[in-house]
């Protein structure tokens, strides 16, 4: 027996697209240790559910129990780790590096790093990194359980910018390219530099007037809140 046989069924729509080079249904780390130690007791993977429409580029890695929703592009070197969800409409670009088990809403764009148990909200943009805040690094690797963070509906993250920790990122807020943010963000206020959260309304500059301007207006989609954890 080898990893081949621990990987599960891959549900692909017939009018999605995988390019060259593509893993689906890749087993997850404990998996193949288990085969490593006892191939006999070695079982399958869950399986991979692809929507319809969807485009997956070349070199792309699915886990197992990954479910994509109708209509996305994972573009090249994407990797989506295990029982991982994703919306409907979902752009995640070149390189974006997913983790495990998280959670990400319709129409987003994910671009950075995403650890493990992340949630991002509806028409959410994510260009830089979530990640834990990895405080307790002389414990077991598997036995530490850090809360993740929680990006919420049509918000952004900008490119190069860090979420550390349990932070929530309120709905219609921007953090701005670079921004290193420790601390829970209210709904509709812009980050810069450390921590330096100023109401949206307040926002001097004339860059996001336009996304300002967008977030006053009364919108279809509702609230749009990511669920509790």
């Amino acid at each position: 027996m080898t990893s081949r046989d621990e990987y599960g069924h891959v549900s692909l729509a017939p009018s999605s697209v995988v390019g060259e080079y593509c893993v689906l249904g890749c087993p997850k780390e404990s998996r193949l240790r288990t085969l490593s130690s006892d191939p006999g007791s070695a079982s399958k993977g869950a399986p991979v559910h692809i929507g319809a429409d969807c485009l997956l580029f070349h070199h792309v890695t699915v886990y197992e129990g990954v479910s994509i929703g109708a209509g996305c592009v994972l573009e090249d070197r994407v990797r989506l780790g295990y029982d991982t969800q994703v919306g409907p409409g979902t752009r995640l670009m070149y390189g974006a590096y997913v983790c495990d088990r998280v959670r990400i809403g319709r129409d987003t764009r994910i671009a950075g790093f995403v650890c493990d148990e992340a949630m991002i909200g509806d028409r959410a943009s994510v260009m830089g990194d979530l990640v834990h805040e990895y405080t307790r690094p002389h414990e077991d690797w598997w036995r530490v359980d850090e809360a993740p963070p929680v990006i919420e509906a049509d918000s952004v993250v900008g490119y190069g910018a860090r979420i550390i920790g349990s932070v929530r990122i309120g709905p219609r807020s921007y953090v701005a390219a670079g921004a290193v943010v420790t601390r829970d963000v209210p709904p509709e206020h812009i980050v810069t530099g450390i921590n330096q959260a100023v109401p949206a309304a307040q926002w001097p500059g004339r860059r996001l007037r336009g996304l300002i301007t967008h977030w006053d207006r009364p919108s279809p989609h509702g609230p749009g809140v990511v669920d509790e954890r």
